[in-house]
């Protein structure tokens, strides 16, 4: 796929956004509703098989499938899915914003209502794709983005485990996907994910949060996997003392090396967060013109109005003086 090309006679491809689960992702133009949008395109592996690829396109398309039967704010929403001259394609919703980890190296590590903000709208989404049965399988900063409004959106289902009735076949067995410092010890082992993979997952994303590293490092990358199975994690107070002991203990338990020893939802999960949330800031505070994406700002002000309007009505409320 080249800049340029035109796909569906429609979408328009502009950029490369990075690299998802499956392939490249790129910005493109929708040329029939003039709007941006974000296509995937699915980028085999060399030397597969035809039995190999037929599985990863099948599994590329169970992700579109399953991803657009979800209706909530902090998925991007599913738009088109075909195949234009033997490339599999995803559209879906382009979203602006700072991702989680470059919102993580700007601060160094975050307030703790900052990473409640996160946190709780990542449990949000993961309520939701639990309970259709989709596990996200790479939870991770990079595929955390914080839109400007303070939305948090979860990206990139392209390793995503759906795991009702046959298609648990999607996924081989000892197939280990994911990302090693994200990744959950079951995970490493080649053994069965279920929604308690992607809530280790959280309590890293947790960890780096609050701390600014990483649950594991190792100046050998592959040796972090082993770290996840074996190691125990650094309670989080060893380094930040001023942190209440009941969010050391949720991400302690979020960090169980054994599944069933996690808490049991990502609903309980929020339910803890949610007691550290930012309180609702005053109403003319929601008119002040703000630039930079803060995850905090809705539930500072809950339905305020976006950053465009609030930017104009400043702009003219200088004229006028």
């Amino acid at each position: 796929m080249d800049i340029g090309t035109l796909i569906a006679m429609r979408y328009r491809i502009k950029s490369p956004i990075g690299h998802g689960g499956m392939g490249q992702v790129w910005m493109a133009d929708d040329e029939h509703l003039g709007r941006a949008v974000a296509v995937k395109t699915m980028t085999p592996a060399s030397g597969l098989t035809p039995k190999q690829l037929a599985h990863d396109t099948a599994r590329f398309e169970r992700e579109a499938k399953a991803v657009a039967k979800l209706d909530h704010t902090g998925l991007a929403a599913v738009y088109d899915l075909g195949v234009e001259t033997g490339t599999h394609y995803l559209v879906m919703q382009y979203v602006q914003g700072l991702d989680l980890g470059d919102y993580i190296a700007e601060r160094e590590r975050l307030t703790l209502n900052e990473a409640a903000a996160v946190g709780v709208q990542i449990c949000s989404v993961l309520a939701a794709t639990h309970a259709r049965q989709v596990v996200h399988r790479d939870l991770k900063p990079g595929n955390v983005r914080i839109r400007t409004d303070g939305v948090v959106k979860v990206l990139d289902f392209g390793v995503a485990a759906i795991l009702d009735g046959d298609t648990n076949k999607l996924s081989t067995t000892g197939e280990r996907l994911g990302t090693f410092q994200y990744m959950a010890p079951e995970q490493v082992m080649g053994e069965p994910v279920g929604p308690r993979t992607d809530l280790y997952a959280l309590g890293c994303l947790l960890h780096e949060m609050l701390t600014g590293s990483p649950v594991f490092e190792h100046e050998a990358p592959l040796m972090v996997p082993s770290l996840h199975t074996e190691a125990p994690p650094e309670p989080l107070r060893v380094r930040c003392p001023d942190l209440p002991e009941d969010v050391e203990t949720l991400v302690l338990e979020l960090l169980a090396k054994k599944p069933v020893d996690r808490p049991a939802h990502a609903g309980d999960v929020y339910c803890r967060l949610a007691a550290h949330l930012p309180g609702p800031g005053t109403p003319e505070g929601a008119l002040v013109p703000w630039a930079e994406p803060d995850p905090r700002r809705p539930f500072h002000h809950p339905m305020a109005p976006a950053a465009r309007p609030v930017r104009q009505w400043a702009r003219q409320t200088d004229r006028a003086q």
